[in-house]
């Protein structure tokens, strides 16, 4: 409030015209997911799956004629789709009236936060665990999460209970569900005091899971891996030169300068080289958590060729409402749903414990 003082003058408060916001995170996983064909069906979808048959070996005995025949093995997978909406709203004398911090043109400034915000609401969703639901009228359709999809529905990780398929229409068939051997589920490494003095998941754990993909499809594929805080910390410790730890390697060798420990201090691991391929590391935010709230140490390590992202048509649409006196509101509304691909094509890392130890 201005104060006066003298009887011909008016001071007024100093008010920046800026609103800090801290929140930067992005929507990395939604970017980078391919769109595929728009959605013939809002309520549910599918996609065939195919393979080849086993080897036949044996010889064929002359003078047999031809009794039995092959056909194409194909299988198909199904989802839903999912309505998302945002309600942009500024009341009359905000949008009108009352000049404030931050006045950028207040319901169009508002419209640009809340698109961000249902990103993000996507992205949450296309990440979690959760598994799909058909509409009963009180709740909406809902699609499966990625965490639901790279499933064996038996391995217990971070959500304390193995994750089963409780919606018919959608549940992976047991032949095509994700291997346990792809799946990890233990702790991540060995604390000694508080101090981490050893390494669980290590490199050759990696590469187990790894070489069980390689083994059931033969061929290595450049892997795109996204991982909260705590996996993209642990994937460094893989990557650095940490003489003291135990399941590292105290010597290097080195035809340039002598390799030196303070040259790795801030080295972070953002490409993984593998035995069966590359794979960048994306840190992201809105993987899913314990049930207290903090990091899980989750990671996917997915083949983004297969998967696609189906919308209706509405895409973070925003769609002008009636202003009845109030103000001017809106809707911003998304119909999507993901086409996963094929569960064994993936690995997750899902610690059911971040560490052991004292």
């Amino acid at each position: 409030m201005g104060a006066v003082t003298s009887a011909d003058q008016v001071v007024r408060e100093d008010l920046s015209n800026l609103f800090i916001n801290l929140d930067k995170r992005k929507t990395p996983f939604l970017s980078r997911l391919r769109r595929g064909e728009n959605l013939m069906n809002a309520k549910l979808f599918s996609w065939a799956l195919e393979g080849y048959d086993g080897r036949m070996l044996e010889g064929i005995p002359e003078n047999k004629d031809v009794d039995a025949f092959e056909t194409d093995k194909q299988e198909q997978l199904y989802g839903r789709s999912q309505k998302f909406w945002r309600r942009p709203h500024v009341t009359v004398e905000a949008n009108t009236i009352n000049k404030a911090p931050a006045d950028f043109g207040k319901y169009n400034k508002q419209v640009v936060k809340k698109i961000e915000e249902q990103k993000r609401d996507i992205e949450v969703r296309l990440l979690s665990d959760s598994d799909s639901r058909d509409d009963d009228g009180l709740v909406g359709r809902e699609f499966m999460g990625l965490g639901r999809f790279i499933n064996d529905a038996v391995s217990v990780g971070s959500a304390g209970a193995a994750l089963t398929f409780t919606d018919t229409q959608t549940a992976i068939p047991a032949a095509f569900r994700t291997p346990t051997a792809q799946i990890y589920v233990g702790a991540l490494y060995v604390t000694t005091s508080g101090v981490v003095s050893g390494l669980t998941f290590t490199e050759t754990t990696l590469n187990t899971m790894l070489s069980n993909r390689w083994d059931a499809l033969g061929e290595p594929a450049e892997l795109s891996g996204f991982v909260d805080a705590i996996l993209k910390t642990h994937l460094t410790r893989l990557e650095r030169y940490v003489p003291t730890l135990a399941n590292f390697t105290a010597t290097s060798q080195t035809l340039t300068n002598p390799i030196k420990s303070k040259n790795y201090l801030m080295y972070g691991a953002d490409i993984l080289e593998t035995d069966y391929g590359s794979i960048d590391i994306n840190l992201i935010s809105w993987l899913p958590r314990r049930s207290d709230g903090t990091m899980s140490g989750r990671g996917y390590f997915i083949d983004m060729d297969l998967m696609a992202l189906r919308a209706s048509g509405l895409f973070l649409t925003h769609q002008q409402l009636e202003d009845k006196g109030a103000g001017p509101r809106g809707l911003i509304q998304s119909i999507l749903g993901p086409q996963w691909g094929d569960p064994r094509a993936h690995v997750k890392i899902d610690p059911n414990v971040i560490s052991t130890g004292t």
